[in-house]
């Protein structure tokens, strides 16, 4: 089921979530964009440029975006009026309860995709059997999250690696499995797709330029101590303020290093759903 959102919706959260694109973000899918005409439904959308970009793509179809935060779907009605994108609409959902979502009924979409969705969820594999239900004979589920247990930087910084941990601890503390990208396809193999069914993938988010380095070591240096994932460690007790100021640092560290490189990997699939 949906719990509470490990990281809320900072703005130093949001400077992540508006950074992505379909590029950066969810490459696997561009092949199946080719008919201009198709339907589409993004879940747990944030501020919608995955979204947007997504409806770009298909100028003669249709993108319903669904998220639990009233804010940032206002946020993202917004990013798509500035970006003059009308074949999109946004609206306050839970994928749990897609009945309750207007004009939504079991196999209407030609693709239904979720952007790290599923490592934020009590009940990942019951959101993948809704995704499926929804998707039309022939269409696809898509499906991107990161394995966060394998980020990897350099140089090794010991505060980094006290974040990692920390962070794993964190989500687990939540029900949430923040390693689920490598097991994509066996939660999709669960959910009743056979193995020859699925496509599985790899991408990667590299951030090893200056201005790459600002961009992810800053959002994460402000993260740690401004966002919900703050109060979430607090709370759980796993560590102390005077932790949190020591990992912000350590963001800040690596910034600063000239030869500093951090990696992020994805697991990818794409669910064929049978006619």
């Amino acid at each position: 089921m949906s719990g509470p959102y490990l990281h809320g919706h900072h703005a130093s959260v949001l400077r992540s979530h508006s950074w992505r694109t379909v590029e950066n973000s969810c490459p696997h899918v561009i092949p199946y964009l080719s008919d201009a005409s198709i339907t589409i439904l993004d879940i747990g959308c944030g501020p919608g440029t995955i979204t947007v970009d997504l409806a770009s793509r298909v100028p003669q179809g249709s993108v319903l975006a669904i998220d639990p935060s009233a804010d940032v779907i206002e946020k993202a009605r917004k990013h798509a009026e500035e970006k003059g994108i009308t074949n999109v609409r946004f609206e306050v959902g839970d994928v749990f309860e897609w009945q309750k979502l207007e004009g939504v009924k079991e196999g209407a979409f030609d693709i239904v995709h979720a952007h790290q969705v599923l490592q934020h969820l009590q009940d990942p594999l019951g959101a993948l059997k809704a995704m499926k239900r929804l998707t039309k004979p022939g269409g696809i589920v898509a499906i991107r999250d990161v394995d966060f247990a394998n980020t990897n930087w350099y140089p090794e910084l010991p505060g980094l690696r006290k974040w990692l941990d920390l962070y794993l601890a964190v989500a687990r503390s939540l029900g949430c499995d923040p390693t689920i990208g490598k097991k994509l396809h066996a939660v999709a193999m669960d959910a009743g797709f056979a193995r020859a069914d699925i496509e599985a993938s790899i991408g990667t988010w590299l951030f090893s330029t200056p201005d790459e380095r600002a961009f992810w070591c800053g959002l994460w240096a402000d993260r740690t101590t401004q966002s919900d994932f703050r109060d979430r460690v607090l709370e759980s007790g796993l560590a102390t303020e005077k932790d949190l100021q020591e990992i912000s640092a350590t963001w800040r560290e690596l910034e600063q290093k000239g030869d500093g490189w951090l990696s992020v990997l994805h697991g990818q699939v794409i669910c064929y759903v049978k006619p």
